[in-house]
């Protein structure tokens, strides 16, 4: 994978000295060079840009001022508040440790840049902050998926996300005549997504009240995970009910916020809108956990039952809720479901199969 580096320092033997040893040991790194705050700065935000970030900032502490090195710690973190730093100097005297890592630093190297220690010291501990990094994207970006009370439980046991078997209860949810409606607010398209913003928003805090884990959103579509953190010894019941109660829950915010934009859509068309949630539920046994690459992190789940459930999505019709028997096995104790026919062209899954729908 690779990682981009810059440098910062206004001594140019320095800097190309630098540059060198790094690009030697490491022909996978991007290297940038920087002779003044500035210019680093800069640098900093055309990669954000282009989202293609800077990883580690390796930065001499006395340049045009004493403080140089500190103002590019500082500007660095506002930029990419994920972003490592690393400050080096040979002017050990001028250093505060403290406030270097107070102001974000990853490591500080208190040795001359031309000696061979010093550079190997700093290469070590860029590859170290380029693990750091990675490691704390790959959280940031997990914590999109839980509730903030469960992510705790993840950051403590890191354990719990690692690819599994387990049985969980899978649902979907898509909008009926969304396609419609892009095409109907075309000329608005700040209409269109602003709709979908505030219904992906519920969706996400709906999912999370019942304990369930936001799996994706698809275009218009939303897929939650419901179970993968269970430990409880009741076949997945409670997780079936909970994946249940925020179907329902979603039914009636789903109605009142397209309420709320109708009023909006009104003043720019005089098209009749007509849209609708479909939702369909499905529990079984998948593989399901954090599915990565050097490229890209996935918390998903894997496997024939995923289809299972996006068929019965597919399936049901706008404010309707289906479920799989195996779903309805485990609710109708508690939630009112009633018989809604058979589906039988599920792919990779042979046979026919009794559906039923929330009341």
């Amino acid at each position: 994978m690779l990682s981009r580096i810059l440098i910062v320092d206004d001594e140019v033997e320095n800097l190309n000295s630098l540059t060198l040893a790094l690009g030697d040991d490491n022909p996978d790194w991007i290297i940038f060079q920087a002779k003044s705050e500035s210019a680093g700065e800069t640098i900093l935000k055309v990669q954000l840009s282009k989202s293609e970030p800077v990883d580690v900032v390796l930065t001499d502490l006395v340049m045009e001022s004493e403080d140089s090195g500190m103002n590019i710690l500082k500007k660095a973190r506002l930029i990419d508040p994920l972003v490592m730093a690393i400050l080096f100097t040979a002017k050990e005297k001028s250093l505060d440790r403290y406030a270097a890592f107070d102001y974000g630093a990853f490591d500080v190297v208190e040795k001359n840049i031309r000696g061979v220690s010093a550079v190997r010291e700093i290469i070590t501990k860029t590859r170290a902050a380029i693990r750091y990094r990675q490691w704390s994207q790959r959280i940031n970006f997990l914590r999109r998926y839980f509730d903030p009370k469960v992510f705790a439980a993840i950051e403590r046991e890191p354990s719990l996300l690692s690819l599994s078997r387990k049985m969980i209860t899978i649902v979907f949810w898509d909008i009926r005549g969304f396609s419609r409606l892009c095409d109907i607010l075309r000329a608005h398209p700040t209409l269109i997504s602003g709709f979908l913003q505030d219904y992906c928003e519920v969706a996400a805090k709906t999912i999370f009240q019942h304990n369930g884990l936001l799996d994706k959103f698809i275009g218009d579509g939303v897929m939650a995970l419901f179970g993968v953190l269970n430990h409880k010894q009741d076949e997945g019941s409670a997780d079936a009910i909970s994946a249940v109660k925020a179907a329902i829950d979603l039914r009636p915010t789903f109605t009142k916020n397209v309420g709320k934009w109708m009023e909006k859509w009104k003043l720019y068309v005089p098209d009749k809108i007509e849209i609708g949630l479909g939702c369909g539920i499905h529990t079984g046994e998948v593989l399901v956990g954090n599915v990565g690459t050097d490229f890209r992190d996935q918390f998903t789940a894997l496997g024939s039952q995923v289809n299972f459930a996006s068929r019965l999505e597919t399936r049901s019709k706008p404010g309707q809720i289906l479920l799989s028997q195996s779903t309805e096995i485990r609710v109708k104790s508690d939630i009112t479901v009633l018989p809604a026919g058979e589906i039988s062209d599920i792919k990779n899954i042979p046979g026919t199969f009794p559906i039923f729908e929330v009341n």
